[in-house]
């Protein structure tokens, strides 16, 4: 179970943290490493076009350079001058010809050497490990997108500024006692599709969901090098996931923003075009 304590550590530096000890950092490191073959087995190449109930489509994909900042790796930071010692000492690395992907796998592959250094009283230290491993849990939560378990807020900060205003937010619940909630931001890039922008773990998701337009996902098209497959979300999965709202409505006291016109709309059409082609066969 997530604790206060480590969201607390979520967006310090890693050498503004207590380090965890030993069994802890592997223990995250080998979480990191399950999330990463994942990513390689089932969401490398892979796009998702998913339509939404308010008839909303988008084009979507975990891309490899997000994955290092996705389970808490500061890349920019470990590529710094700073950490030129413990690049070459650590992780074996001579030059700065290396992307975030290069990065995490070096991690990886090094992982008993890393949390040994990490938590021997260096200066360096290259992971926090609160973060990666709340990341982590977040990752496994959301990222089976074959599933329709989350639903997404059309975020829409009002007055306030956050680094993830105007994103969508996907979420499921954690069964997290002091974060009941895991969150995906996603962006929009340039070529109109969307990334993974933020993985969140809030102890307060009201603020996240109050007046914020939410909507479910009703069909999802997957497709990589060698297949195309549609699937569509079941009338159970629907029910599950307008509960799931029903009870965020009741817990926070908030007004109902659930967006299924166009789902409600493409409904009616389904009925209509199947009672026409009823009264074409009489």
């Amino acid at each position: 179970m997530i604790t206060s304590k480590e969201l607390q550590y979520v967006d310090a530096r890693a050498n503004r943290t207590p380090m965890p000890g030993i069994e802890y950092s592997m223990k995250v490191l080998s979480e990191m490493k399950d999330c990463y073959d994942s990513f390689k087995q089932k969401y490398y190449n892979k796009e998702y076009n998913m339509i939404f109930s308010n008839g909303e489509e988008i084009r979507f994909e975990i891309l490899s350079k997000n994955l290092c900042h996705m389970l808490g790796i500061d890349f920019n930071n470990i590529k710094g001058e700073y950490f030129d010692n413990y690049r070459k000492n650590i992780l074996g690395i001579n030059n700065n010809d290396f992307s975030s992907f290069d990065l995490l796998e070096i991690l990886l592959e090094n992982a008993q050497k890393v949390a040994e250094y990490d938590n021997s009283g260096n200066i360096e230290k290259a992971i926090n490990y609160y973060k990666s491993g709340i990341k982590c849990e977040i990752f496994r939560k959301l990222s089976d997108f074959e599933r329709f378990n989350f639903a997404a807020i059309n975020y829409d900060p009002k007055d306030e500024k956050y680094d993830y205003d105007r994103q969508k937010l996907f979420f499921v619940p954690s069964n997290e006692a002091v974060c009941p909630y895991f969150m995906m931001g996603i962006k929009q890039t340039e070529e109109n599709n969307y990334i993974v922008s933020t993985l969140l773990a809030p102890e307060q998701p009201k603020r996240f969901f109050d007046n914020q337009e939410v909507i479910i996902p009703t069909q999802i098209l997957i497709s990589d090098n060698a297949s195309l497959r549609k699937i569509q979300a079941t009338s159970d999965e629907k029910i599950k996931l307008l509960t799931m709202y029903k009870n965020i409505i009741n817990e926070y006291i908030i007004p109902n923003r659930l967006n299924i016109s166009g789902d409600y709309e493409s409904m009616l059409n389904t009925l209509a075009n199947a009672e026409y082609q009823k009264q074409k066969i009489k």
